[in-house]
């Protein structure tokens, strides 16, 4: 029986876009990095102006915020996204060189050393943002919070469109089993929705991510009708696995 979800393909060339773009809808969504097998940094402008370019206008083309400096940590855990001056600084020129690029939207995701989404160094991003004209996410940070509900809470608070999460806490999507990560989703979505009715904006896109593919879409598209998925098989994009993600749509 066919489902109904948005997708979000997180790519690192040109030639990954050309080859998932002709299974994508409207509104679907490349997420744009540097290096995705590290987990993602901040695109290039020439990458996000040739994907731009070279894709449909109804795709929706997000850019990773999360520069690479030369003191950068490669490992994923709260010391990797702390906002020092030097982060605060490449990603304010980062997402203005985004904008100018072509990008619909950027995702970023600053944590402070006690485990809290930044919203001092989120919050100044975000008006960046928006007064560019661009849509705001929030990263898969979110899951190296203990405390998700006042991580969701936060990214309300600063009015993020979606989150991407795995609905683990840390990195490895692979310590809970589809299932339980999608009881996790369920909380998330339900925080979501309730933190809309009772103070107002848009309800945040809970969108699960890690490990997502045409063989448990399903179960994740169950909790969230958004779902991120790398569809990549050997380190490179399948467009078997878009084919096959994509035709669960009914296509």
């Amino acid at each position: 029986m066919p489902i109904e979800f948005t997708l979000e393909i997180p790519i690192d060339s040109v030639e990954a876009a050309e080859a998932a773009a002709p299974h994508l809808r409207p509104r679907d969504r490349f997420e744009l990095c540097d290096d995705l097998a590290s987990e993602g940094w901040t695109p290039t402008p020439e990458l996000i102006r040739e994907v731009r370019r070279r894709v449909p206008s109804e795709v929706e083309v997000v850019a990773m915020i999360r520069p690479r400096l030369a003191d950068s940590r490669a490992t994923l855990d709260l010391e990797a996204f702390l906002a020092t001056p030097a982060v605060m600084a490449a990603s304010i020129a980062e997402i203005e060189a985004a904008a100018k690029a072509g990008a619909d939207s950027v995702a970023i995701g600053l944590l402070t050393a006690a485990g809290t989404v930044d919203l001092d160094a989120c919050g100044t991003l975000v008006e960046r943002a928006r007064s560019l004209g661009l849509v705001v996410a929030f990263l898969r940070t979110l899951d190296l919070l203990a405390d998700r509900e006042a991580g969701l809470d936060a990214i309300h608070e600063l009015g993020c469109r979606r989150v991407v999460t795995a609905g683990v806490l840390g990195w490895d999507a692979s310590v809970a089993d589809v299932p339980t990560r999608c009881e996790a989703l369920s909380r998330d979505a339900s925080r979501a929705a309730s933190l809309a009715a009772s103070l107002g904006g848009e309800v945040v896109e809970i969108v699960p991510g890690g490990g997502v593919r045409a063989s448990n879409a399903a179960e994740f598209a169950a909790v969230s009708p958004h779902l991120h998925a790398s569809c990549r098989r050997e380190g490179r994009i399948s467009v078997e696995e878009v084919r096959l993600l994509t035709s669960l749509r009914g296509r």
